[in-house]
């Protein structure tokens, strides 16, 4: 995840030009999309033809937070089908070059050597000898050991490049770039920045100085208001000596197809997205990650005319073709007909606010209701119109006191935009008549009149606990005895993978696997019975998941989900940060992992052999571990979790869940384990998970005799 993050006010600003996610294409899969290129047989891209007449001096890419780790990571497989993207436009057009090629920091994930490694392969096996490779550090290069930052910047030295800051000239254009020192830090830079940035404008005052750092200036571009440069303020004045200044920047992950990307008040600023996952602003029910946030693949390429008009172009990789305008009727494209005078600029506050319309619904639009359960109903409805773009949705329900408050994103990032949304409306009270308004919210926090409409929830369930396979316990989830074998699933769907198997293990916030995971059945469990042993060749975060499917017959609804129960054998290893958590059915996951900083998180154990429950607490980060004062190393025996305190984690499965929220359901479809190695633990560390369960009194063990 991302560094530095502070809550601030949302950015205000307002625009006049329609984007968002629109055109005839077909949204990619989960998995990453084969993509075909740019057709090079026409002479010219139909795609900028409607531009207008543009005479092309120079041109560029810029990209940033690829976090690659190694060549097989789907942010490695965009990064290759970028360069491809990129020359095939080219070909198509009069001037044929692609000049240079700019990396906005966070290039890998941990900065390790094997890092660069594998994203200097992909650039050397894809880039021409006619691009010029430029590149500054993210934050993300500082994560393979933050309490050494020499140690970040000696690996990008080493590995990448001897410079950490950039002043480079390409056919006569300025690239000034400067890397930040850790969590955003610049203040070592603003000197080295002053002089260069002089240099540039002196050496030729009328041709746009590229100018780029990992983090956002405060309150410009989109999510700017909440992640952001330390030395914003500094940065700021040194960039506003010169209107020409056209500056990029990263480390939000913010969509580029949001108009409020492109800011302009005494200079230009262009936020420049992700090729790995969107991240957005707080305030959304899930949190910043939205379903789906994997399908993130976002760059731009820029050019400049022989008369010096910019004309910056989203790119979308899962589409392979530029954006388009929110009703996808042309080609999205920020453009600047003269860097020198204001007047004529489009993105400013003023220009923008000029135009900006509420956004509204149709006249006939309605909520249809689909299933409702006791806790939760499910509605669906068209998108709003807007001159802009719909950016969100606030949903208040209001039943008998009971008001329940959602906040959901229009999913204007994927193209085409879903014409209509659905949502699971989650922690609601039984048999209760609700009312529920729908607010339409632009991508400059214009709101406009609701869509109204009304349901009334269920009766609660009552239900008898029923095991299809044989089980020792009332409650059992799984115990592995009546596995012979385990069926892998080929992903998860808390991060918009699918539950096909009875084991997904891999990137705890993915749908990736993870060949360093591995798992198998063995006689090593509870009383010598079938287990589950689970590895990791690496050190990395990890995300167990086991399911409940119609072959494995696993027990999915229980008459109390009050604790998890699970049996364990960490013989002669530790974790350094773990947890347990719930998968919802609709794949929203809870975890104590989202109950940071709660006093009371309380955990117990029962050593084999003891008749005396242990009680033990989580740490900050609502972890168990030794990182989190909380070792169980050596433990063999029983441990249980309260389910209570198992919380939504924003961005995962439908979305339907609340910040916060506590697990709502007497049914689950699986149990979700994250984890790592702790310092002293040998990679390949080998633990057991046996007998999982869920019941109401986890000191009671009820013999089944179903």
């Amino acid at each position: 995840m991302k560094g530095l993050k502070i809550l601030a006010m949302l950015l205000a600003a307002t625009c006049c030009l329609s984007a968002c996610g629109g055109g005839d294409v077909t949204n990619s899969s989960a998995e990453e999309s084969t993509v075909s290129g740019v057709d090079s047989s026409t002479e010219e891209s139909s795609a900028t033809e409607e531009l207008g007449e543009f005479e092309t001096a120079f041109r560029f890419v810029v990209t940033s937070d690829n976090h690659v780790s190694t060549v097989n990571d789907a942010s490695a497989k965009r990064l290759a089908q970028l360069f491809k993207s990129t020359y095939a436009y080219a070909e198509t057009q009069e001037y044929d070059k692609v000049d240079a090629f700019v990396a906005v920091g966070d290039i890998t994930n941990y900065g390790q050597a094997y890092e660069y490694q594998a994203w200097k392969s992909i650039v050397e096996a894809n880039k021409k000898d006619e691009t010029q490779l430029i590149t500054v550090m993210g934050n993300h290069e500082f994560y393979g050991n933050l309490n050494d930052l020499e140690w970040g910047v000696n690996g990008y030295t080493q590995n990448m490049d001897p410079e950490l800051n950039k002043h480079v000239v390409v056919n006569g254009y300025h690239f000034i770039g400067v890397s930040t020192y850790g969590e955003g830090d610049y203040s070592e830079d603003l000197e080295w920045l002053e002089q260069n940035l002089a240099e540039a404008a002196a050496d030729d005052g009328d041709k746009p100085i590229i100018t780029f750092q990992h983090h956002h200036i405060k309150d410009t571009v989109y999510v700017s208001s909440e992640w952001y440069a330390n030395q914003s303020a500094q940065l700021d004045a040194l960039y506003s000596k010169y209107s020409q200044v056209l500056n990029f920047s990263g480390h939000s992950h913010g969509p580029i197809n949001n108009p409020a990307s492109c800011y302009q008040k005494d200079y230009t600023l262009f936020g420049t997205g992700t090729l790995a996952y969107f991240e957005m602003t707080t305030g959304m029910t899930y949190g910043t990650v939205p379903p789906g946030a994997d399908q993130a693949a976002q760059f731009y390429i820029v050019e400049v005319s022989k008369d010096n008009r910019v004309r910056a172009m989203p790119y979308n990789l899962l589409t392979d073709d530029f954006f388009k305008t929110a009703d996808g009727s042309k080609q999205l494209v920020y453009e600047i007909d003269n860097l020198q005078d204001k007047s004529t600029w489009k993105y400013t506050d003023a220009s923008r606010k000029a135009e900006n319309q509420k956004p509204a619904f149709d006249a006939d639009a309605a909520i249809t209701v689909g299933k409702t359960t006791s806790s939760s109903v499910e509605i669906t409805f068209p998108q709003a119109k807007d001159d802009n773009c719909v950016y969100s949705y606030q949903i208040i329900c209001n039943g008998a006191g009971n008001k329940k408050d959602y906040n959901y994103f229009s999913e204007f990032y994927f193209e085409p935009m879903p014409e209509t949304l659905t949502f699971t409306l989650s922690g609601l009270a039984p048999e209760t008549e609700y009312t529920v308004e729908i607010y339409p919210i632009d991508v400059f926090y214009t709101s406009g009149a609701p869509l109204k409409g009304a349901f009334t929830t269920a009766a609660e369930e009552k239900v008898d606990y029923v095991s299809k396979n044989p089980v020792n316990f009332t409650g059992t989830f799984t115990n592995f005895d009546s596995l012979s074998a385990l069926a892998p699933s080929t992903g998860n769907f808390a991060y918009g993978g699918n539950a096909n198997g009875d084991i997904f293990a891999g990137s705890w916030n993915s749908s990736a696997g993870d060949s360093n995971s591995g798992y198998e059945l063995a006689n090593n469990g509870y009383n010598g019975s079938a287990a589950l042993n689970v590895w990791s060749n690496s050190r990395d975060n990890q995300g167990l998941y086991l399911f409940a499917t119609d072959a494995n017959k696993n027990t999915y609804k229980f008459p109390s989900t009050a604790y998890l129960r699970v049996w364990v054998d960490f013989t002669d290893m530790d974790f350094r940060k773990a947890n347990f958590g719930l998968i919802a059915p609709t794949g929203d996951l809870y975890t104590t992992d989202e109950s940071d900083n709660v006093p009371d998180l309380f955990f117990y154990y029962l050593p084999e052999g003891s008749d005396t429950w242990q009680e033990y607490k989580h740490g900050g980060d609502g972890c168990f571990g030794v990182e989190q004062a909380s070792s169980v190393a050596g433990f063999k025996g029983w441990m249980a979790f309260p389910v209570k305190d198992f919380t939504y984690r924003y961005g995962t499965g439908s979305g339907a869940g609340s910040s916060g929220e506590a697990y709502p359901h007497n049914e689950i479809a699986g149990v979700y384990m994250f984890w790592n190695y702790s310092s002293t633990t040998t990679a390949g560390a080998k633990f057991v998970l046996d007998e999982l369960q869920l019941v109401e009194d986890y000191t009671v063990f009820e013999e089944y005799k179903g």
